[in-house]
């Protein structure tokens, strides 16, 4: 399964939790995304952070993104479908709401909402590039 990360300063989790909740109403824990019908991001708020990642990686995260995050939120992309226009909402939404920034899968780089609107990209890839990853890695 492929994710992303929004990391977000300045607001708490029930800020947050509300914002979620009015985006995908009916439903929490997790929040759904669906492409007819079908889910297609599982969206939770993300607390293990900290646990998931070698603490020196940690430690480089909360460095460059400015402190610890206030809050987070993990979006899961199911493999049934390829998500980018539901992850480029879901991201573009919480980062227009709330300041912060997003991570995916294949880049350590921290994605500000000015880098996903402008197609900011590192080393070639835009955001959640996972084809372009993938097909560099296989050549």
């Amino acid at each position: 399964m492929r994710s992303v990360v929004v990391f977000l300063r300045d607001t708490i989790e029930s800020a947050v939790t509300a914002y979620l909740d009015a985006a995908y109403p009916e439903q929490r824990a997790p929040w759904v995304v669906f492409v007819e019908g079908d889910p297609c991001l599982y969206i939770n708020l993300y607390r293990d952070g900290p646990r998931e990642h070698e603490s020196e990686d940690w430690a480089d995260i909360v460095h460059r993104f400015g402190g610890e995050p206030a809050a987070c939120v993990i979006a899961d992309v199911s493999g049934r479908h390829p998500g980018d226009e539901q992850v480029a909402g879901f991201v573009a939404g919480l980062l227009a709401r709330f300041s912060g920034a997003a991570m995916d899968d294949y880049t350590a780089h921290l994605w500000s909402l000015d880098e996903l609107r402008g197609g900011h990209r590192v080393r070639g890839h835009p955001f959640f590039d996972y084809n372009g990853w993938f097909a560099e890695k296989g050549s």
